[in-house]
Formats: C-alpha cells, structure tokens, sequence
C-alpha cells in the first residue's frame, strides 16, 4: 500500500494548493510543498518500475513498508497541522501553527531524501543482476503430466451450454486457424472446461496434434516452448517420447554451462524453429491455458502456422483485454464464464463429496445452503468439499462451516487464496488500493457506481492526469478490475455501469488482505471488540446492525487517531452510537445516523473530503472550515432548509447531494470581503434544489455542472408509499389548483440552463399541483441540446409536448415518471428520438401508444412500471435492431402479452437476442423521490 499513501499524500498537498489559502501566499512555502510532491512522485515512479519483482525481493519488500510508513506520518504531520491552522482562533495559533508545519515539511523533505538514497542503491545491478539470473536459470525438469491436462475425469458437472458452444467452434467448418477465448474469475472453471473440450471424443480425432501448455503470471519462454515441444516433435530415430524429453533437456541444458543471454535466447530460437517446423501441414489443437499478458500471446502465436486446415487454439485468462487480444477475428467475443447456478453447486459438492452414493437425507438441506453460500464459485465449492471430507457427516458439523463458509475458503492453505492472490498480485499499483477498498462494503451489497467512485476519489487512491476529471480516471479503473475478472459489473444504464459488486469469497481475501497491511478494518458483527489499537487503523468500516456506546474510543491527544475514514452500513435507526472523534477523518458516511442538530463534533474535522450525514437542523455557516470538501450529501428531516452562503466558499467541493431539496443562497448576495470571486469550478454535481434557486447568478457560479436536479419546491407534500387506489384518477382531479408565478419560474430556469455549457443529466421534481395552464409545455423547446440523459416526474405534461423533447440530438437516456406525462393516448408523429437507447415509463394513465421503429432508431431498453392501462406496447418496436431488453413490471396483462408476441414474432425471424423481462408486485408503489 506504499504507492496508495504516495498517491493520497500527494492529494492532501495538491488540494491544499488548489484552496489558493492566504498561508500559501509566500512564495518559499509554496516551493517547499512542490518540493515535497516532487519527491513522493519519484518514489511513485520507483515502485511502478519494481512492482513485479517486489513480492519477491526482501530489500525491496522492506524498503516499500519504509516509504509506506514515512509517508503515513508526513501526510500525519500535514493533516493535523492544517487541521490546528483551520481550527486556530486568533492569528497569533494560526502563526504558531504555521511555523510548526514549516518546520516538520523541511524535516519531511530531509527524511524523504534519505530513503531515496536507499532506492537508488537497491536500484543499482544488485536488482538488474538478479533479475537476468531469474529468467535466464536452467530449467527444472518438466513432466509432460505438469502442463497437460488429466485424461480421467470425474463426472463433470455444469457449464454444459459452454461446452456445446465451444465444441461447435472447435469443430466448425471455418478453414482459418480459429482463436477460441475463454474468460473468467479465479476459480470459475476457465481450465476445467477447457480440459472437457479438449479431451471430449468428437475433438480428439479430429485433429493430427493436440498440445497443452500453462503459461502462469510469469511468462517463461522456456517453459512454454518445452511444454509444446514434447508433445508435438516426433521422437528421433524411432526414439520413444521419454527419450525425446531428454534429447529437449539437453537442449537447453548447454545453458548451466553458458549461461549468456545470447546462448538464452539462441537456443530458445532452435527450439522454436523445431517446434513450428513440426507443426507445419498439420492440423493441431493447442490449449494455451492462464494467459496473463498481450506480449506472452504474441511470443506464443508466432509459433503456430496458419495452413487453412481448421487448426484451432483455446486460450484462457482472467483478464478480457487479453482474451480480446487473442481473439483475431472482432466478430467472435471472448466467451465469458457465468457462475453456476444453485442446483449446479449442489450438484458439484455432492459429487465431490459422495460421488455416486447419495447424499444422507439430514444434510441435504445444510449442504445445499453451504453450496448457495459459495456463490457458484467451482473453486469455492471444491475447497469446502475438502474441508468437509475431512469432518464427521453430522448436522452439527455442517452448521458450523455454513455459518462461515468464506473463512473456511480462505483458511485452506495453498487453495482458494493463494489462487486470488496472483490476480491481486499481478494488478498495477494504481489499482490495488481501490480492489481492497471494495471489501468495505457488505456481503451482496450492490454497490453504487457513483458512491464508490466519489470515495475512491476523497481516500486520494487516484490523481486526475491532463484534461481528464478524476471521476473519469476512477469510472476507467473500476472498468479495468471488471476486465481483470476481480469485480463482477451489475446494472448498467445506456452503456454506462450503474451498480457492481464484489464475490464474497474475493471480498473475504480483500478483508484479509486489507487487514493484514492494515489498510481497512471491518466491524462485522454487534459482538465484536474493538481493541485499543483502533487509534491507529487507516479506515474502518461498519457492517453489523446494532452499534452499541460500549464499543466506542474517544481518542485523546495522547493517542491521537490516525484514522482517516468512517463508512457505516446495515445499522439500524434506534441503534446506541457514540460519535467517535478521529480528528483527521477524510470521510465520514454516517446517514444511519440521524441527528436531530447537526453535530458540534463534525464541525471540528476540517480535513474531511466525503461527508454523508442526516440531520433535522439547519446546516452550520462553520461549512467553510471544511477546506478540503468534495462530496456533501445530506438527508435532511426539516420542511424547510437552507444552505448557508458560506456553501459557496468551498472551491473543492465537486459533489452536492440534498434529499428531498433545499433553498440555496445566491452567490453575488453575499456579504464578504475575503472572496474576490465566489464561483465553484469543480462543481461537477448538484442535487437538489428548488425552481426558484435556478437563477442566473447560481448557474454562472457553477459553470463545471455536468449533472442538475431540480425541485419546483422545498415543501415535501406526499409519503413516499402510496396506494395504487389513488393513482387511478385523471391529473385534472388530482390537483385542481395552481399558479402562474410557477410557469414564469420555469422560464427563467430553462433559459438560465444556457449557462451550463457542460450539462448532461437534467432531473426535474415537479411535486407543486398541476396548474390549468400548462407550467411546463410551453419551455421545454428551450432545453439545452447537449443534454444525454432527462427525467421527468410529476411534471403532467401533455404526450404533444413530447415533440419538443424529440429535437435534443444528443438524447441518450428519457425517464418519465409519476405522471410525468398525462393523458390516454400518445400518437408518435413524424420526429423521432434519434439518439435515444433508454426510455422508461413509470406510474402512467396512458392508453394507447402509437409509434414505429423509425421513431427509434437506437433504442436498446424500454421500461414499462405501472402502466396499468396501456392496451399495448407498439408491434413495430421489434424491428428496430438494436433493441435488447423489454422491461415490464406492474403493468396491464395486455402490455405483458404484446411483449411476448414481439418476441416470439422475432425469434420466428432468428432474432433470439431479444429479451423480455416481466415482474409483478402489486399492491403498493414507492413513488420517486429527489
């Protein structure tokens, strides 16, 4: 975690010197924190240079947890000098505090320097000497048993739609030499199916040379050409294949007497030219199994001819950027492993562990749930069959490895969690940090994209580089653990990751892992003790439903805390929490919490960056301490509540959420002599606020808005649960009143949005009554083109002004909820939406909806809940190409029935790719809320 504290102690410094803060108008200081970054950025640079060979070389291993811990305590020293600076209450701290930081950055710098010292000699030809004696050391004897895989298999259990498909390709019509990837997490079963294909009797036959090779993280050419060798060069002379090895082996074993780099790699090229020259002419099928790395594919592919004999290759990895490497032909995706499903787990276990005998009546039910809590994870599911093997068959017994079957996997030496470790092992530096910090959240939990993002983002784990926002850099890295099969993508939303989440079996390693560098500790249980040494633990996390008061630590100035993060999740309102004070906290996410006055204790953390809390008071001017704050959400509990104007004081501050809504200040009404200019710039998100804050003084002051939500008022007039009865009426007897003011309102909001050159995700809350003349209707043509994403909720509309939204280019994403649009019928006319790929209708009196596939063209998601009167969803939809999913839930028996004849109809045309998906859960709804 070395390079994780490098990273975010470079971020204190940088956010320090973003706050353009009077301390920094001396230019000296201003050199020496420069001084400082320039430093910890080479000691960055150092370990990105030795990140392969660290696990294994003991000078660097200690010399990483030396930059590690200097660098915890210069961001320690920082931190808290700041915090005294922000906190002083008369110049005369505030200049204490000041020379005390001086001082402590000269003697960072100092200190600093000395470790470099240290790399630069372990940097020396000790590293480059041994590193060559590595690669270029004699082979070890290689049984043909090693790499290939075992011909007796037991009965195989699973992936049968995998195999049949892989089969196909293997045995398909295709002359070229076919590339055949298989994709998946550690332990899925990428090498256990690859072993059915490749030893299933309708292949063997079919092709004159079959070889496997095991190419592993690190990529020995030696070892692969070997293993290929062996089973593809016919034996000398009439030789037998075991004296073949050993006229392979003393090949290369002329290396332990010149063991040069030019004889390394001349007598690899003999080899190599051997190995091609037997495989020329004929058609062969090689396994080209755990591949790690683009450049160890195109070492290996050279070796295979192309002869336009239907040769095929499967090659399997954990990373998608390598299966789509290997994979020439673009039209052919890398074939992604799925889990199994709960039958299939069962299934797995009971083999492993009666093979054909049944499995005793008293621990089918016990043995089926510890199966489900391996997730259809084979490798999970195999390590606990060993584990159980060896305990007596007894209910009891059982129950005690269900209720923690994840430590179970994890305990086993040299299985499940060595297996993770080389997948953790292998990624970058930039990214180890962010896997780990995913254990932070609970089991199954779905995790929220933007929350983990904007987290990643205050722990300081990510730097932004050039023109690229750091929510972007986090968006491709989370993308980047996906591809690397570490963290399993959820929902998405036009293309975009909405949720994800972790396996629990990889979230077990993550605890361990994490714990074990203390880099995060997990509260997972009401029982759990919290040891005195919390003090100095980085971040801890709360997963359990009762906190009690016993198990909080006040720490004192004498043991000051370290600790820079609090998450809370699963806790329960009416638990007994005492307020930990950790003074140097960057994040606190506390909404279990609700404060009925906002807490005199947070306004003291002045380094936060994350803050999540609710409360039923007012929000404290004292908001400006928080020099450093990046993302604020509030869940507010008062009918009426404002910002205050110091809000607009926070030039850090990126994310604003407020649930319902609240009033926001005006920037230029501010009173303030200190600020020459009261504009946020970093400003990316600001949800939400009221129709009458939407003025052109506020959106001038935020001109980096990229995502707005918009209340038409604070009042909060409606529980979030509604019976279905009371949505049966028309609009017009809903509400029967309204106001003009409201309109006027609208007016000026949507010319304002003109400001916004960067907006691209608009929501608007109507909640005010509908008015007799329409609020609404008569701006709409007024919305900014640049707009990708709308939502739209109790705003009644008329389906004729849908004409309006027709004409936004760049529509990407249309949410129409609560009545968002009124009315029996909706007759598409000519304009279409062009760009539209995502549209949903929830909680709508529609009727008849008439359109065609010309009138969307790109879309690829519609969402139909509770449209209880829809007679129909339009038949022409299913043409158009690119539509993939039809979403139902709540809605009339009519809707659901024409969806299933647009799909059969499809599937009579070969399109099966259409997917319709039906829920019902009537009863009550929960109406969308801000």
């Amino acid at each position: 975690m070395a390079y994780a504290a490098l990273t975010s102690a470079v971020c204190s410094l940088e956010l320090f010197l973003q706050c353009n803060h009077p301390l920094l108008n001396n230019l000296q200081r201003k050199e020496q924190i420069l001084s400082l970054c320039k430093r910890i950025l080479s000691f960055q640079e150092f370990l990105v240079d030795y990140e392969k060979l660290m696990h294994k070389h003991v000078g660097l291993k200690l010399l990483e947890g030396k930059i590690k811990e200097k660098t915890y305590q210069v961001e320690d020293i920082v931190d808290s000098k700041l915090r005294k600076y922000f906190l002083a209450k008369n110049a005369k701290d505030r200049k204490k505090a000041y020379s005390v930081l001086c001082r402590r950055l000269q003697v960072a710098i100092e200190e600093m320097e000395l470790i470099k010292k240290e790399a630069r000699t372990i940097k020396g030809d000790k590293i480059r000497t041994w590193n060559f004696h590595t690669r270029a050391s004699p082979p070890a004897r290689r049984d043909v048993s090693t790499s290939s895989p075992n011909l007796q298999q037991q009965t195989p259990v699973g992936f049968q739609d995998d195999l049949e498909k892989i089969i196909d390709r293997l045995r398909g019509d295709s002359s070229e030499l076919d590339i055949i990837t298989i994709v998946g997490m550690a332990g899925i079963g990428k090498t256990t199916l690859a072993k059915r294909a490749y030893n299933h009797p309708s292949v063997v036959y079919r092709f004159d040379v079959r070889a496997w090779t095991t190419i592993s993280q690190e990529y020995r050419e030696r070892d692969t050409l070997l293993d290929l060798f062996y089973s593809v060069v016919p034996p000398a002379n009439g030789s037998n294949q075991e004296s073949d090895k050993e006229a392979a082996d003393q090949l290369y074993g002329r290396l332990m007497t010149q063991p040069s780099k030019e004889t390394y790699e001349g007598r690899n090229q003999e080899m190599a030219d051997r190995l091609h020259k037997s495989l020329k002419g004929k058609r062969f099928l090689i396994v080209v199994d755990d591949m790690w790395s683009t450049d160890a594919w195109d070492n290996v592919s050279m070796l295979l001819p192309d002869d336009n004999n239907k040769s095929r290759v499967i090659l399997t990895s954990r990373l998608i950027d390598v299966a789509t490497y290997a994979n020439a032909n673009p039209d052919r995706q890398p074939h992604r492993l799925s889990f199994l499903n709960k039958d299939e787990g069962w299934e797995l276990l009971r083999e492993k562990l009666f093979g054909k005998r049944g499995c005793p009546f008293e621990l089918e039910v016990i043995g089926k749930s510890i199966a489900e809590k391996c997730q259809g994870l084979p490798l999970a599911i195999v390590v606990v069959a060993g584990h159980l093997s060896k305990m007596s068959k007894t209910p009891d017994s059982w129950n005690t490895v269900a209720e923690s079957v994840g430590s179970v996997v994890n305990r086993e030496p040299g299985q499940c969690l060595d297996i993770l470790a080389l997948s953790y092992n292998y990624l970058p530096q930039h990214l180890k940090a962010c896997f780990l910090y995913m254990g932070a959240f609970p089991e199954d939990f779905e995790i929220p994209v933007w929350k983990l993002i904007r987290l990643w983002v205050a722990e300081g784990f990510l730097n932004a580089t050039g023109h690229t926002t750091v929510e972007d850099i986090a968006e491709e890295c989370l993308e980047d653990l996906i591809d690397r099969s570490l963290v399993l993508a959820g929902k998405r939303s036009n293309g975009k990751l909405k949720t994800c989440k972790v396996h629990d079996i990889m979230r077990d390693f993550c605890l361990e892992e994490a714990k074990r560098q203390n880099f995060l500790h997990v509260l997972k249980h009401s029982l759990d003790v919290l040891s005195e040494s919390i003090t100095a633990l980085r971040r801890f996390s709360i997963n359990c439903s009762t906190i009690f008061s016993s198990y909080s630590i006040q720490p004192t100035d004498s043991t000051a805390s370290v600790s820079r993060s609090i998450l809370g999740f699963n806790i329960s309102e009416s638990s007994i929490f005492s307020y930990i004070d950790f003074k140097l906290l960057r994040v606190l996410d506390i909404t279990f919490q609700h404060f009925p006055q906002f807490p005199s204790e947070i306004l003291q953390l002045v380094n936060l960056r994350y803050l999540a809390v609710a409360t039923g008071s007012e929000f404290p001017p004292l908001v400006s301490q928080f020099w450093s704050l990046q993302t604020l959400i509030l869940h507010l509990y008062s009918r009426s509540s404002t910002l205050p104007w110091e809000i607009w004081t926070m030039p850090n501050l990126r994310h604003l959420h407020v649930k319902p809504s609240i009033c926001l200040p005006s920037p230029t009404k501010v009173e303030c002599n200190r600020y020459s200019s009261l504009v946020l710039n970093n400003l990316q998100t600001l949800v939400n606020i009221t129709l009458a804050d939407c003025t052109k003084d506020v959106f001038s002051s935020t001109p980096k808005l990229k995502k707005l939500g918009i209340c038409e008022s604070i009042e909060y007039t409606y529980p979030v649960q509604i019976p279905w009865s009371d949505f049966l009426y028309t609009s017009e007897k809903l509400w029967p009143y309204g106001s003009e003011t409201i309109s006027d309102l609208w007016s000026d909001c949507f010319r304002n949005l003109a400001l916004l050159p960067q907006l691209e995700a608009l929501k608007i809350f109507g909640l005010k009554p509908p008015v007799q003349e329409l609020k609404l209707a008569r701006h709409l043509d007024a919305l900014p083109e640049n707009l990708k994403k709308l939502t739209l909720s109790f705003t009644y509309l008329p389906w004729e002004s849908m004409t309006s939204l027709c004409r936004l280019p760049n529509l990407e994403v249309l949410k129409l909820k609560n009545y968002a649009f009124t009315g029996p019928k909706w007759e598409q006319v000519e304009e279409g939406f062009c760009s539209l790929k995502l549209l949903l209708i929830e909680m709508s009196d529609l009727e008849h909806w008439s359109a065609s596939n010309d009138h969307f063209p790109c879309l690829e998601h519609l969402v139909l809940k509770g449209c209880l009167h829809l007679d129909s969803i339009p038949h022409e939809l299913g043409d158009i190409p690119t539509l993939q999913i039809i979403e139902l839930e709540n809605s009339s028996q009519s809707a659901l029935l024409s969806a299933k004849e647009i799909q059969e109809e499809q599937q009579s045309y070969g399109n099966d790719a259409l997917e319709v998906r039906i829920e019902r859960n009537f009863g009550r709804i929960v109406v969308s809320t801000p």
